[in-house]
């Protein structure tokens, strides 16, 4: 995943109004926040085609139905055909959501989901 796509996902968290990071949360603690993180997908073809799942994981002191609310935005925002784009550098992008779980986090009052998205990146 190029940084360029972390920025386009990060810019499309911040469209959304999502409170977001890349790897850390690093604001003052405030619920809900989600976190970012990715895996990328060996390429199986030479068409210059890079593929990865962009985990994002929501956190919050509040009920499942805020994550899930969120969730909702998400999977309308990116869709299950997905949401494109072309980048500054003429690259294109194209996102959509792939699943989501609620996460056990062993901690009284605190809730967590993870939204996975299918990210495939075209570079030039």
């Amino acid at each position: 995943m190029t940084t360029e796509a972390l920025k386009y996902i990060s810019d499309c968290m911040e469209e959304l109004s999502i409170p977001y990071e890349f790897m850390e949360w690093t604001q003052g603690l405030s619920f809900p926040y989600f976190i970012g993180e990715y895996t990328d997908i060996e390429p199986m073809n030479e068409d210059g085609r890079c593929e990865s799942t962009f985990m994002l994981t929501g956190t919050t002191n509040q009920s499942y139905l805020t994550l899930e609310t969120i969730k909702e935005m998400v999977k309308d925002y990116f869709t299950d055909t997905g949401k494109t784009a072309i980048l500054d550098s003429g690259s294109g992008i194209a996102v959509s959501f792939s699943t989501s779980f609620p996460v056990p986090t062993g901690e009284t009052g605190l809730r967590r989901i993870q939204i996975n998205l299918n990210i495939q990146e075209w570079r030039i």
